[in-house]
């Protein structure tokens, strides 16, 4: 059964995955709180779950990124589209830990001269590791998604980051749309000089947008080197980085710094 999508469609897809600034300007719980805050508080839950040796306690942190994106109006569908990937990265990564972790034997597998046993044990420092990587990459995406990009980097700002560090963020991320753009015109000019019946992806697509990579390549170098000279006409200088100032503490920053360290404080504990 053909994949009813094309990688013109794929592209768009990554772009949405891409822009943050939307969700931002919803009026939620996580938006309505100081964004200085909310960064100590994702560094405190991240830092929390490192502590926390019990699946089962882990598994219920988990709970807790998405409870704040409902309470934030952020869709459910919008985070963990952005981080369905990570439990498999998360696998690959810590599939070695089945094998050498001793305990109890699982399963038990031989390969002509090799002998491999999972052990209970193993699947349980398995299971921790890829739920805990899960867990960090949501609380910083739902950092971001709450506060926009934007307002990101005015943040970093505001606790002195170095501004060559800012503008590496600042200008990567709005070079990241001009790769996209760059890549929708190349497919839109394929697709308009190739007929194509259904949109499917297969071999010969793949074989066929192989060739495009290296023009695509090209494109996007020329139009990143336009628009950085187009900056450097405006007046734009790396070193000149406006200093955000603080903004000041209110109740409601106070009241959920305050639950949200109880509430992981009784879960490290526990």
């Amino acid at each position: 059964m053909p994949l009813k999508t094309s990688l013109r469609d794929l592209v768009e897809g990554a772009e949405s995955l891409v822009y943050v600034e939307d969700l931002s300007n919803k009026k939620g719980l996580l938006q309505s709180i100081n964004p200085l805050v909310k960064l100590a508080i994702t560094l405190f839950m991240i830092s929390a779950s490192l502590f926390v040796p019990s699946l089962s306690y882990l598994a219920l942190m988990c709970v807790i990124p998405i409870v704040l994106s409902l309470a934030s109006k952020i869709p459910l569908r919008a985070l963990l589209t952005r981080t369905a990937l990570i439990p498999f990265f998360a696998a690959v990564i810590s599939l070695p830990i089945l094998f050498i972790t001793s305990g109890a034997p699982a399963l038990n597998a031989n390969f002509g001269l090799f002998n491999l046993t999972v052990t209970i044990e193993g699947i349980q420092r398995f299971l921790i590791f890829t739920v805990r990587v899960w867990f960090c990459v949501a609380s910083l995406t739902l950092l971001i998604l709450s506060m926009g990009f934007t307002a990101f980097l005015k943040m970093l700002a505001s606790i002195r980051v170095p501004s060559i560090v800012i503008q590496l963020f600042s200008l990567t991320y709005r070079y990241l749309f001009v790769s996209i753009h760059e890549i929708q015109k190349v497919l839109i000019a394929k697709e308009a000089r190739t007929y194509i019946n259904r949109h499917t992806i297969n071999l010969e697509s793949l074989r066929h947008s192989g060739a495009l990579l290296a023009t695509i390549f090209i494109r996007t170098y020329e139009r990143s080197e336009r628009v950085y000279m187009a900056m450097k006409s405006r007046g734009f200088d790396v070193n000149n980085t406006n200093k955000s100032s603080i903004p000041p503490l209110r109740k409601k920053d106070l009241l959920f710094v305050a639950s949200t360290t109880v509430i992981f404080g009784l879960l490290v504990v526990l």
